[in-house]
C-alpha cells in the first residue's frame, strides 16, 4: 500500500499546502480519500491515470474536502473515461446535492449514474474489492454526517481519522483496541498540546498528522519526540509505502 498526501492543509489552502486529499495506491489501483482542490491537476501532473481509480471516499461534505470532486468525476465520463469506479458520500443528501450541482454544470445525472457507482457510506465494511477492504465509522465532526475510514490490505491496516469534534472525544472509539500500521490523524480542530496524552495511547507503528494550520505547529516536533512511536507532519507530495 502506498499513500500520497495531495493536500494537507486545514480548511483553506496555504502556501505549499492544498486542501484535503489523499491518494491510496493498492494492487495497481487508485483510491481517493476526499477531493479537495486541485485533485485533478495533481493527478495529471504526477501521471496518475484516471482509469486506475477504483474508489473515492468522502469523509464529509465541507468544501475543503469536496471542492474538486466535480473535476474528478466529470473527466471520467468523457476525456479520461473510467466506468470501474465507486464514489461514497457521507449522506444521501450529499450524494443528491452533488448530482444536482453536476446537472447545473450540464453533466447529466443519468450519465454519471450509468458510469460511476454512487453510494452512501454506513458504519462497517463499505468496500471489499481488488484485495482492499475499507470500513467506515462515524466521527462527531458533523453528527451522523462525517466518517473516518480504515483501509486494510495484505495484512496492513491504516486509519484515517477524518475530521473530528474539538477535543477529539470520539478518538478512543475510532481507534478501539486494534493495532494499526499507520494512523493519519487530523489536527485542525484540536491542538496537539491538548490531544497528546490521548494520542500516545494509540496502538500503532506510526502516526502522521495532517489537516493542520502551519502557524499553530510551533512546538510540535518537541512533542513528537515524547511518543513511543514515530510521529510526523504530512507534507504535500509526501509518499509513504507500507
Amino acid at each position: 500500500m502506498k499513500i500520497t498526501f495531495m493536500g494537507t492543509s486545514h480548511g483553506y489552502a496555504e502556501k505549499e499546502q492544498f486542501t484535503s486529499a489523499t491518494l491510496i495506491e493498492n494492487s495497481d489501483f487508485y483510491y481517493l480519500l476526499d477531493a479537495g482542490a486541485p485533485v485533478e491537476w495533481i493527478m495529471v501532473n504526477t501521471e496518475k491515470p484516471y482509469d486506475k481509480i477504483r474508489g473515492i471516499f468522502i469523509t464529509h461534505m465541507h468544501n475543503d474536502h469536496v471542492a474538486s470532486l466535480s473535476t474528478v468525476v466529470e473527466p471520467m465520463l468523457r476525456f479520461r473515461y473510467n466506468n470501474n469506479a465507486s464514489c461514497f458520500f457521507p449522506t444521501e443528501e450529499g450524494k443528491e446535492g452533488f448530482l444536482g450541482w453536476m446537472e447545473i454544470l450540464k453533466v447529466p445525472k443519468e450519465k454519471i449514474l450509468s458510469t460511476i457507482e454512487m453510494g452512501v457510506a454506513n458504519e462497517g465494511i463499505i468496500y471489499k474489492k481488488n484485495g482492499l477492504t475499507v470500513s467506515a465509522k462515524y466521527t462527531e465532526h458533523i453528527e451522523k454526517q462525517s466518517f473516518s475510514y480504515v483501509f486494510e490490505s495484505d495484512g496492513k491496516k491504516v486509519l484515517f481519522t477524518g475530521d473530528m469534534k474539538g477535543g477529539f472525544p470520539e478518538y478512543p472509539k475510532l481507534v478501539g483496541e486494534d493495532h494499526y500500521d499507520l494512523v493519519v490523524c487530523e489536527m485542525a480542530h484540536t491542538s496537539l498540546c491538548d490531544a497528546q496524552d490521548m494520542l500516545r495511547k494509540t496502538n500503532t507503528k506510526r502516526m502522521i498528522i495532517t489537516h493542520y494550520y502551519s502557524p499553530r505547529i510551533e512546538g510540535y516536533e518537541k512533542i513528537f519526540k515524547t511518543f513511543s512511536f514515530p510521529v510526523s507532519l504530512a507534507k504535500d507530495g509526501e509518499e509513504i509505502v507500507l
